[in-house]
């Protein structure tokens, strides 16, 4: 027996590495024996299992073995090859982050196979090709419109700015995000809303600004949630009150007069405007953007809309 030195069976028994293994990393050169006992079998030194033990952590970290072999001969640092693991590791790492993301898209909404085709090729997108997705959208959206200015420049704001590394639930959003953006449907919403208050601009149906306009909205979360929260029903001489109130608000921030003409282009707006999906859109973007989401107005928005039609069912009386 020679002293200090380790049979491959006994390098096997130290390492944990199969005999096969231990052979061919010995047979690469990697860890190649120090010497031959009399039969001619390889024995193994201490710096030998070192060595081995060093392939076999870089193997384990995912290193292949013509990188381990150049670390092992010193032509490359182990902190080198370790940064530029790592790097790859992130990068697989938020590989699967996507993959999770869209197969719990998929579970929680039963989407069809080509809605999650399309959400995973939009998720998977570089953080800039995502930004000009959704600039997109409002770019189409907005062609060839005459938007009142400050409201354009909502529009424009409207575009989070992902970042390269998103954590988990702000990746969700953007797979969401990006389902939603790809909809036909919504996509003709949202090009529907603009057409009309570029219409109304024009006509002179609609003479407010953006400031007026989140007035009224704030009335409506405001007045129109508190009466749904405690349940007042629509039709209600209460819900009658709270119509007149909201009705003058509204008047108000479009210069208009508060008439039957009036209130029919204004249930009109409130209807495009109670979309779960635009609402959801404006959750997202807070949500990716790392913001406190708003509360939604499209309750507070329908209640208000069934409480307006069903005063002016009041004024004309039954067909």
């Amino acid at each position: 027996m020679h002293e200090g030195l380790h049979t491959i069976g006994e390098m096997a028994r130290l390492s944990g590495l199969p005999v096969a293994t231990i052979r061919y990393y010995s047979d690469e050169g990697l860890v190649p024996p120090a010497a031959r006992s009399p039969g001619g079998y390889r024995l193994y030194d201490e710096d030998a299992l070192a060595r081995l033990e060093l392939v076999r952590t870089l193997r384990d970290l995912g290193v292949d073995l013509a990188t381990a072999a150049r670390v092992l001969d010193g032509a490359q640092s182990l902190a080198q090859v370790a940064d530029r693991q790592a790097a790859a590791l992130e990068a697989r790492i938020q590989e699967l982050r996507v993959r999770q993301a869209v197969l719990r898209h998929a579970a929680a909404r039963g989407a069809d196979p080509a809605a999650v085709t399309r959400a995973h090729r939009l998720a998977v997108l570089a953080a800039g090709q995502r930004h000009r997705m959704v600039t997109e959208l409002i770019g189409e959206a907005t062609r060839g419109l005459d938007l009142e200015p400050g409201f354009a420049a909502h529009l424009r704001s409207m575009v989070p700015d992902p970042p390269e590394d998103p954590e988990p639930a702000r990746l969700e959003a953007w797979v969401e995000l990006a389902y939603l953006v790809g909809d036909p449907g919504f996509r003709a919403v949202v090009r529907t809303a603009f057409e009309r208050h570029a219409a109304d601009r024009a006509s002179g149906a609609d003479r407010g600004d953006p400031a007026s306009w989140r007035r009224a909205e704030r009335a409506v979360l405001d007045l129109a949630g508190a009466a749904l929260a405690e349940g007042v029903p629509p039709g209600c001489a209460r819900a009658r009150a709270v119509v007149e109130e909201l009705v003058a608000v509204f008047a108000g921030a479009h210069g208009r007069n508060d008439d039957a003409e009036f209130r029919r282009w204004l249930a009109e707006r409130v209807r495009a405007g109670a979309d779960a999906r635009v609402s959801r859109y404006v959750e997202l973007l807070a949500v990716i953007d790392g913001r406190a989401a708003g509360p939604d107005p499209v309750p507070a928005a329908r209640w208000f809309l069934s409480a307006l039609e069903a005063s002016a069912a009041a004024v004309t009386g039954p067909a």
